[in-house]
């Protein structure tokens, strides 16, 4: 997926045409230009899953059930909180077993119900717990259809108060691949990766520092697509998320005390902050899980921090090295004098006497 996204981000966001219009106005700019215009662009992946062996030893359990009263439930660990996990997963299910979505529904998230199907992180739901539950929404589809003679979508409900409640238990396998070795650290590091490319527009203010990032153009290579708003929403809230990394998000200390504690403090990218953003979903299915998805959670933050900087360098030919790029540092830079205290790193407090 690395050229595809790559081709389209740059396509999209106009890159070469871009940079061309860029470097004219840099070539005609005088003393008096007070705003500098730059575009970037930068390119990564992301690991789907847990690093290493980390799957292995999580060993995680996604289960299926059919109530007695013909019900189908979806019980796994895995939580929402916004990126569209109860949506996805009876999707999946429903898909598999030949039924409606809302056919399917999904027990709370408590641990004396749900088995465990490790933690929501590491880009791993949809990717992972989301195969497994294909996998037991197949088991259970072959008994009902075996015993019952006809497809599932007909036979579910007479199986389930003929036979009373069954439930499918499905545990993590390894995918295809090298094993990872914990002792040498060689093998598979992850069983797939999504590739990213984000072309970014700003304006920098050449009297401020202030950095304004006026376009985002995220082009990500995911698997499969299993739900296109969700996945549009997820590079968008990502891509946000990665300007306000790039240019004003910065914890502060003194003496060891975080000075900005709490939102009323500490900044983060509002609706007023956002750029216009473009989500180009690239499908590249991986063929080790049942219906091809990977991670789309973190991928999208890897790549429009450093297409800013690039952007930064693009309309004032500086580089800044350590983010946020606030207006402290870029001044610095232009000016080519020391720029402020790294961020993150505690400072003294000054001496009042």
């Amino acid at each position: 997926g690395s050229h595809e996204v790559l081709e389209a981000a740059a396509e999209t966001g106009a890159y070469e045409r871009h940079r061309s219009q860029n470097h004219e106005a840099r070539q005609a700019r005088t003393s008096a230009a007070r705003i500098a215009s730059g575009t970037g662009l930068a390119m990564a992946w992301h690991g789907a899953g847990f690093t290493g062996s980390g799957e292995v030893h999580l060993a995680s359990v996604a289960s299926l059930e059919l109530t007695d009263d013909g019900r189908i439930r979806v019980l796994t660990a895995s939580t929402e909180m916004g990126q569209g996990t109860k949506t996805i997963f009876p999707q999946l299910v429903a898909d598999a077993l030949g039924v409606e979505p809302d056919q399917v529904e999904i027990a709370p998230q408590d641990t004396s119900i749900v088995p465990n199907s490790g933690p929501t992180v590491a880009s791993r739901t949809a990717m992972v717990v989301g195969g497994l539950l294909i996998k037991a929404a197949d088991e259970l589809k072959a008994l009902v259809e075996a015993d019952s003679g006809m497809p599932f979508a007909d036979g579910y409900q007479t199986f389930a108060q003929e036979h009373g409640p069954m439930r499918v238990d499905e545990q993590f396998t390894p995918y295809p691949g090298e094993p990872f070795d914990d002792a040498t650290y060689t093998g598979d590091a992850y069983p797939c990766f999504g590739w990213a490319a984000c072309v970014a527009d700003v304006d920098v203010d050449l009297d401020t520092g202030e950095v304004t990032v006026k376009t985002a153009v995220s082009a990500d290579d995911i698997g499969r697509v299993i739900h296109s708003v969700l996945a549009e929403g997820q590079v968008e809230g990502g891509t946000l998320q990665a300007v306000g990394y790039a240019t004003i998000e910065e914890i502060k200390l003194i003496d060891g005390r975080y000075q900005n504690d709490r939102l009323a403090t500490y900044l983060i990218p509002t609706a007023l902050d956002a750029p216009r953003i473009t989500s180009i979903l690239v499908e590249k299915p991986y063929s080790g899980s049942p219906h091809g998805a990977k991670g789309v959670g973190e991928l999208p933050m890897d790549v429009a921090a450093p297409a800013v900087l690039d952007a930064i360098h693009d309309a004032t030919g500086v580089w800044i090295s350590e983010l946020p790029a606030t207006p402290e540092r870029v001044l610095a830079a232009l000016a080519g004098i020391e720029a402020p205290p790294l961020p993150g790193v505690s400072q003294p407090a000054p001496d009042r006497r």
